[in-house]
């Protein structure tokens, strides 16, 4: 079954002046969000992807297992002509400890028209973990306010138009910003792409003004879709098919796609749509109070075991041969534990 990297193949000749910009280039400019071009590039610069394609290469990132898909992603966008000359700009990247803070966000020159900025969901480091938990009890996250700072920042310096997107907790960035940016600012926003991000609170959702806004929004969520059923969202909801299962359907390379658009599926899974239920009923019930404390003893916990990269910990786990023996896992095996990680703590930390 076709996925990103199929649609690349097959449409990558395609310029945006030929085949306007759709929901799978959205998917892969996200997709393309993850990878930590950071050290590549910074505020200041504007390359090609084409250009950073070679200097990623030589990077000792690309090596790691975990990061398979990235690598053939880069790849595929370097050698595209509809996305190799396709400018990155405005990369920040922004981590605090002290603010509970992990923020990253980057903007890609489309044509002479049109913007797409992209926000990059939960990193692998212990800080951008706890900022995900906040999302369960305070009405603001400090990456929120940045994304409505960033997106404001972009729109005040370029006559184009602008789309904005997002994966995990960057499609609920990607929403929050729209809808809290200054009204003149709104206006030239013509799409929000919510890649199955948890939704806003149901204080924010409930405000008429919002559901007009919501409008504008189109979130994709997989058949058996967990983040994404979070919290509220009365935006336009496509339901899409997988090639996973369960939990790892969150993974944007593994969503199915037909033609410029993904596969739809009729109707979410019957347990899944059962559990996020009882979770966001659980998540209700729990005074805010009780969430920060059950939250802030398990960051202190990892932290006194000297753990601030998630990511570093799984591959350390993967290190115990022992371990990795007794329950018959391969090296392979372990990215998969590393994308199953921060969904099984989303669900955990609901309960």
């Amino acid at each position: 079954m076709d996925n990103l990297f199929s649609y690349l193949k097959w449409r990558g000749d395609l310029s945006f002046a030929s085949s306007p910009f759709n929901e799978i280039d959205n998917a892969i400019l996200c997709a393309f969000s993850y990878i930590k071009i950071e050290d590549l590039m910074s505020e200041k610069n504007i390359f090609s992807i084409h250009e950073l394609y070679p200097k990623y290469q030589k990077s000792e990132k690309k090596e790691s297992i975990l990061l398979k898909n990235q690598n053939t992603l880069f790849s595929l966008l370097s050698e595209s002509k509809r996305f190799q000359n396709m400018k990155v700009a405005k990369l920040v990247k922004e981590s605090s400890e002290s603010s509970e803070k992990q923020f990253c966000a980057m903007t890609f020159v489309l044509n002479e028209e049109e913007l797409f900025i992209a926000f990059r969901g939960t990193d692998s480091t212990l800080t951008g973990w706890k900022e995900n938990f906040n999302l369960s009890f305070l009405e603001e996250i400090p990456s929120q306010k940045r994304a409505v700072s960033y997106l404001e920042d972009i729109a005040n310096h370029t006559r184009k138009n602008v789309i904005v997107g997002g994966h995990s907790k960057g499609g609920n960035l990607a929403m929050y910003a729209y809808v809290f940016c200054k009204d003149e600012v709104r206006k030239r926003i013509k799409k929000v792409y919510n890649n199955d991000g948890p939704g806003l609170s149901k204080e924010i959702v409930g405000n008429e003004k919002i559901k007009e806004m919501e409008k504008n929004i189109i979130t994709f969520l997989p058949k058996s879709s967990i983040i994404g059923n979070l919290f509220e969202n009365d935006s336009e909801i496509k339901i899409i098919k997988s090639n996973s299962i369960g939990i790892l359907e969150h993974d944007l390379y593994t969503w199915k796609v037909e033609g410029n658009h993904f596969l739809y599926a009729k109707e979410f899974d019957k347990k899944t749509k059962e559990l996020c239920l009882f979770l966001n009923e659980k998540i209700n019930e729990i005074p805010d109070a009780k969430k920060k404390k059950v939250i802030d003893f398990v960051y202190d916990l990892l932290e006194s075991f000297g753990v601030v990269d998630i990511e570093e910990m799984v591959q350390n786990i993967g290190k115990n041969h022992n371990l990795l023996k007794k329950y018959n896992i391969s090296l392979e095996d372990m990215q998969y534990v590393w994308k199953m990680m921060p969904i099984v703590v989303e669900i955990f930390k609901k309960l």
